[in-house]
């Protein structure tokens, strides 16, 4: 592809951005008028679900756009698409569970910087410079502080949202070290470039600085997704936030790093090829802390009675189960089997997303009444009065739980069939351990998500009567939740196939020519 002039390709990124550009605009007018007109909640939750609708279509239409991977920022590719669409859909089902869990004076402010973070999750989706992905990052992390504050300003959530303030700027500076260090291996930002080069240098030749590009990275986005050691922050931020924003910790940091570990790692790592150095300490890496994160996070559970709390170790445990399609995306190297580790971390993220949205926001609903909903007993009889959301709060736990054929079974059979399928070689073992202990744990989560279904049919009503005031956006999003963990169940194949051809863009080399004069270190690449 021949390198286009500075001035026009800056003007092609901006075409390609205009949905993100859309939303940040409404957010910006939207939380600048705010502070001048007083309005309904409603008013401003319409406008938000409105301009999430208008970026939906803009980017459909935008979608075949030409791009320079090798000079502008942002990549308009499978991948791109896929992840911007997910956030979409799922920004509009957060948006249904929360329109009415702020009041008026805030609703501008809370709306906006919803608009803002999906904003940040879509540039992340695209993003190909090192700076441009941390600016998208950092669009998501600095609105989920005012969020945690906003809502209530209670002790409990100003306690959740100072923990998850320094602890979300610690992993920055982690995220920051590790992406000097990679631009340091190469002297350049663009991620293409940059898997160019590491694929003609047969392999990045300085691997401990490689290493040390991994593991910071890897650290960095680790606090994202809740995996461990760095998931400590998690069951104490959920309990102390109000259940809307515990909701959207579960999903949009967790969507987000492991769309930016694809984009940023496997830019370079899966380009050394399979076998490589640093392909196979990547992949050990991310194998280890996918049992260990799965692990951890499925017996630690087993002892919560906190609805919040066993949400958030069920997060963590998900997280460990999505590592498996990053260690398998190392582990294969861009060759044919880079898909398979990546299309099954992305059907279980879109899974994820619908199984555990559906699942908060049935908590959201019992807790509409008067009558506080906290624990699994607190559940108790709800089937006998609300038989319908309990049967909607089942089925998402069934799809956590990994039950056929629901949602969340294709996705871990996808990431488990991924890991065997890698289990070849001298690292054989490894793979078919990662395999083997996912279905362990699959078998261990399934216990505390189907105590919580026996609490809800068999168990009798406690105390005074549920008093749920179902409203259509938030019986809507629970719905729409439900009924995306059958259809991806029953009906896999097209989002497969998607998944499929968003894995292939990740590693996918653009043709490379105009990079004749592109330099190592001031060495040109050969």
């Amino acid at each position: 592809m021949t390198a286009l002039p500075p001035l026009e390709s800056a003007i092609q990124t901006l075409r390609i951005l205009l949905p993100e550009l859309l939303l940040l605009v409404v957010a910006t007018v939207m939380m600048t008028a705010g502070a001048f007109v007083r309005l309904p909640r409603k008013v401003w939750s319409r406008t938000s679900a409105i301009a999430l609708i208008l970026a939906g279509l803009v980017l459909l239409l935008i979608r075949n756009e030409v791009y320079d991977p090798y000079q502008g920022v942002f990549v308009n590719d499978a991948m791109s698409l896929y992840a911007r669409l997910l956030f979409i859909v799922a920004g509009l089902i957060v948006l249904g569970l929360a329109h009415d869990q702020v009041d008026d004076a805030r609703a501008a402010e809370f709306f906006g910087c919803l608009l803002v973070i999906n904003a940040g999750a879509m540039l992340v989706s695209g993003a190909n410079e090192l700076v441009f992905l941390f600016v998208g990052l950092e669009l998501v992390s600095i609105p989920t502080y005012l969020l945690l504050y906003l809502p209530r300003r209670t002790a409990t959530t100003q306690e959740a949202a100072t923990k998850y303030f320094f602890l979300s700027i610690f992993s920055s500076g982690l995220l920051l070290f590790g992406m000097a260090y990679l631009y340091g291996l190469t002297g350049v930002s663009n991620l293409k470039s940059l898997a160019f080069l590491s694929a003609t240098m047969s392999g990045i030749p300085q691997i401990p600085f490689g290493l040390i590009a991994l593991i910071f990275i890897m650290a960095g986005l680790g606090f994202r997704v809740a995996a461990v050691p760095f998931h400590f922050y998690a069951p104490d931020v959920y309990e102390g936030s109000p259940a809307i924003m515990a909701a959207l910790l579960a999903w949009v940091p967790k969507g987000l790093g492991f769309v930016a570990i694809l984009r940023t790692l496997v830019a370079f790592i899966s380009a050394t090829g399979a076998g490589s150095a640093i392909s196979d300490k990547a992949a050990l890496l991310a194998g280890i802390l996918a049992v260990i994160t799965m692990t951890l996070g499925n017996t630690v559970a087993l002892a919560q009675n906190n609805l919040k709390r066993l949400l958030a170790y069920s997060s963590i445990a998900h997280a460990g189960y999505l590592m498996i399609g990053v260690a398998v995306t190392f582990r294969n190297g861009a060759s044919g089997g880079v898909a398979l580790g990546a299309e099954g971390l992305l059907f279980y993220l879109a899974a994820y997303a619908a199984m555990t949205l559906g699942a908060f926001g049935v908590i959201i609903a019992v807790n509409s009444g008067d009558r506080a909903v906290e624990t699994v007993d607190d559940m108790a009889g709800l089937a006998q009065s609300h038989r319908g959301l309990a049967l909607q709060m089942a089925i998402c736990l069934f799809s956590l739980a990994g039950i056929p054929p629901l949602a969340g079974f294709v996705g871990k059979f996808e990431l488990f069939a991924a890991a065997w399928s890698a289990s070849k070689g001298e690292d054989a073992g490894l793979f078919q351990l990662i395999a083997l202990a996912g279905a362990i744990n699959s078998a261990i989560g399934a216990y505390y998500y189907l105590r919580l279904v026996v609490v809800m049919f068999l168990r009798p009503l406690r105390g005074k009567p549920f008093s749920v005031r179902m409203t259509l956006p938030t019986g809507a999003a629970v719905l729409a939740c439900t009924l995306l963990t059958i259809i991806l169940g029953l009906a896999a194949s097209p989002m497969l196939t998607a998944t499929h051809e968003a894995a292939v863009a990740v590693s996918t080399l653009p043709d490379p020519t105009g990079l004749e004069n592109l330099t190592v270190g001031g060495d040109p690449a050969k």
